[in-house]
């Protein structure tokens, strides 16, 4: 199941990446949040509208580091680095060190994103 896991967050991160507000919806949770480093906890469909209406465009995403914990037969834990390249809110493009730690579930038999925390590296 790992390695269904490390896709899922390949996954999120290729859509991102894209600004694929489609496939963002289909792999995260309803309940989704995602903790910025900020420290900004931002529920599922505002961060999905400001995807799709570009106040968060990403551009790219550049893996650097994986690894999964699991956390029960039907959690785990995702640490990643990545390179995220990004403008946010209308401000300069800018290249972040993001370190994320993601939580993923099965729900109904389908792996989705609970929450996703970030911080900087």
């Amino acid at each position: 199941m790992e390695n269904e896991v490390i896709t899922l967050y390949r996954k999120f991160n290729v859509a991102m990446a894209a600004d694929d507000v489609a496939q963002l919806s289909k792999l995260l949770a309803a309940d989704f949040t995602l903790t910025h480093m900020t420290g900004y906890v931002q529920p599922r469909a505002e961060w999905l509208a400001q995807v799709g209406n570009g106040q968060m465009h990403y551009f790219s995403s550049v893996e650097e580091h994986v690894t999964v914990k699991v956390l029960s037969k039907t959690s785990w834990q995702v640490t990643g680095q990545n390179q995220v390249t990004a403008e946010i809110h209308g401000g300069a493009r800018h290249v972040w060190p993001l370190n994320t730690v993601m939580t993923i579930q099965q729900i109904d038999g389908k792996l989705q994103i609970k929450q996703s925390v970030v911080t900087t590296y």
